[in-house]
């Protein structure tokens, strides 16, 4: 079975009822065991925001680093992305947020969240695996936060 060594660090939050500043956030994932790739996953420096329901990602640095045993290594970094909300349905109480943005390739991902669902759905930039990152039960005041990561076999639960 696949599985992820999850090493978070620096974590730190300033909760307000609904408002609340993730000031230092690092997550670094490491030996991905397998008997081909090696995954080295690391977020850093990403600082949120939230102020009443609206919330601005203010800069979000993730590189990540996939190893490949038999074949060759290479690197992916993204740089610089900022989330936008364009709809929030206070009828269905439903948040659509799409983010768009560019790595060095200049390839780009669209994120749309829904009731507090975040789903991204992407093409591995090499190996060209599809797979869905699902983030379920997001609750603003981080009492609930559970992310799975399908394909990769990845549990975090806050």
């Amino acid at each position: 079975m696949d599985y992820y060594d999850i090493t978070i660090l620096q974590y730190d939050i300033a909760l307000d009822y609904y408002d609340f500043t993730i000031v230092h956030y690092d997550i670094t994932v490491l030996c991905y065991d397998s008997p081909v790739l090696l995954y080295d996953i690391t977020i850093l420096h990403t600082k949120i925001t939230m102020i009443y329901c609206d919330f601005t990602i203010v800069y979000y640095y993730i590189t990540i680093l996939h190893y490949d045993k038999l074949m060759l290594y290479y690197v992916i970094t993204i740089l610089h992305y900022d989330v936008t909300i364009l709809h929030f349905d206070i009828t269905m109480l439903c948040y659509v947020i799409i983010l768009l943005y560019y790595d060095i390739t200049m390839l780009y991902y669209v994120i749309t969240v829904f009731h507090y669902d975040i789903r991204v759905l992407h093409y591995d930039f090499t190996i060209m695996l599809y797979y869905a990152i699902t983030v379920l039960h997001y609750d603003i005041t981080m009492d609930t936060y559970d992310i799975i990561i399908l394909h990769y076999d990845i549990n975090m639960i806050y």
